[in-house]
């Protein structure tokens, strides 16, 4: 008899939740330490990036873009892709534009001092070349992601110029911001459901994918069913897509490989902590690769390359002393994947650039950001750009996790989004992404270990959580470092 899904499925599916709400959570924290909005707004460029991606994926679910579709084969017309080519390079200038004004497309954002026909003709060719790769790539979701992270990374700035910082110049309070972002909350949301309407949208997403000359199952879950014996771990994996399900693969550990994995893992990492943590002048916990996070990838690296030396060949074992099954598709662990190569060019950009590092200095002080020559307006925009990417690539990934949009799917994960900025301490984006991946897994694995509770009451268990920790430690994890 076949495992059944317990706590180790329960983490898996956290930690994809997690991401999720990592996301958002992101330009969530961003915007409220250097704009000094507190965007209730936030959750609806979630659902505007998930609604942009249909562009591309289903232009026939799109009002009055559907008329450029052929109505036989749902393909886009010569103006359709014309439109979706203008999207998206538009997108790409239309961003610069709001860093600066013409002087940023000339290249008043460059480092340095460039001549402004070259950063005009780079802009130019960058923004032809993301329009090619949108209309290339019809129809498929990642080409829609793409056209939903151009998109929002003007319209999120766009939002900044034209209404917050209307109110910022006029010294309004936070609680007047606040009831600001309410009211564009309704406004955005309702607006979206008087374009679309309001029924019950999905994306085309294909269930086969090739790779590296394979067809592989995207949206069949794979079934990871691994089995404690006397003589070590058996792991067995399942794919469910063709008909009858496949056995892929089964690997085993003997007891011995399994010790030697975690001590040369714990010993890799231990010696990456050790060396990045002394010695080696400049190197401190402002560097792009301190010790912790060295720790951590070499940890993960050198984990995963031992569990592939070090496996033989197995079956599944007739008897088992305790057996356990994770559920788990290839797309559920893109959206994992994306979210974290995402957080490290996140990181890369808030250590090792000078734009990076003038946000980091208007997050501690903008006034003082301000006396040092720091363009503090231009950060702003910069932020809400990257605020607005981040959402939008949050609210795709969450209707691929979900196969469904609604006008009201960014206001169900706004709470969340908050849990996880104020969890991890409300002054860094750090603990931000930390207090996202922990009310994910209170909300997974919370239903799984409370018996009889339903899927409504994943919410109220990471508030709860929220709570207990808030109340040992009122500023957050990190204590808003």
């Amino acid at each position: 008899m076949p495992p059944s899904t317990g706590l180790a499925n329960a983490i898996m599916t956290g930690l994809v939740t997690g991401s999720i709400v990592a996301l958002g959570a992101i330009g969530l924290a961003l915007v409220y330490n250097i704009a000094e909005v507190p965007n209730f707004a936030h959750g609806e460029l979630l659902m505007l990036g998930a609604y942009m991606a249909l562009f591309v994926n289903k232009p026939t679910t799109v009002p009055v873009f559907e008329l450029f579709t052929e109505a036989a084969t749902r393909e886009l017309t010569g103006v359709g892709m014309a439109i979706l080519f203008v999207l998206a390079a538009g997108s790409v200038l239309a961003a610069v534009y709001l860093l600066g004004g013409l002087p940023a497309l000339k290249g008043s954002w460059w480092p340095g001092d460039p001549s402004p026909a070259l950063a005009l003709g780079v802009h130019a060719v960058a923004a032809a070349a993301l329009g090619v790769v949108v209309t290339l790539g019809f129809p498929s979701i990642w080409a829609g992601l793409l056209l939903s992270a151009l998109m929002l990374a003007w319209i999120a700035p766009f939002l900044e110029k034209v209404i917050f910082q209307k109110f910022r110049a006029k010294d309004a309070s936070l609680a007047t911001m606040l009831i600001v972002t309410l009211g564009l909350s309704f406004v955005l949301r309702f607006g979206t459901q008087a374009f679309y309407g309001g029924q019950v949208r999905t994306y085309v997403v294909p269930q086969v994918g090739t790779v590296f000359g394979y067809d592989v199952g995207l949206s069949a879950a794979k079934f990871f069913d691994f089995y404690v014996t006397g003589s070590g771990l058996s792991l067995h994996v399942i794919d469910t897509g063709p008909e009858p399900d496949q056995a892929m693969f089964t690997a085993a550990y003997s007891w011995l490989a399994l010790v030697a994995l975690v001590v040369l893992t714990v010993g890799v990492a231990a010696a990456l902590y050790r060396w990045r943590s002394g010695g080696a002048e400049g190197y401190g916990t402002s560097h792009t690769v301190g010790p912790k996070l060295a720790a951590a990838v070499g940890g993960v690296v050198t984990f995963v390359a031992l569990l592939f030396a070090l496996s033989g060949g197995g079956s599944v074992p007739d008897s088992s002393a305790f057996s356990t099954r994770i559920r788990l598709s290839l797309m559920r662990a893109s959206v994992f994947f994306i979210a974290i190569a995402m957080m490290a060019l996140l990181h890369f950009l808030l250590q090792e650039t000078k734009l990076g590092k003038a946000m980091r200095a208007s997050s501690d002080n903008i006034d003082l950001a301000k006396i040092t020559g720091i363009n503090t307006d231009r950060v702003m925009m910069a932020t809400w750009i990257i605020a607005g990417a981040f959402a939008a690539v949050g609210g795709v990934m969450l209707g691929v996790l979900f196969s469904q949009l609604t006008v009201n799917m960014g206001f169900f994960l706004l709470l969340p989004m908050f849990a996880g900025v104020i969890l991890g301490g409300l002054q860094s984006v750090y603990g931000a992404i930390l207090g996202s991946y922990i009310v994910g897994l209170s909300m997974d694995v919370g239903i799984y270990a409370i018996p009889n509770i339903g899927s409504t009451y994943r919410i109220p268990i990471a508030f709860a959580i929220l709570f207990v920790v808030l109340l040992v430690k009122p500023e957050g994890i990190t204590g808003g470092s």
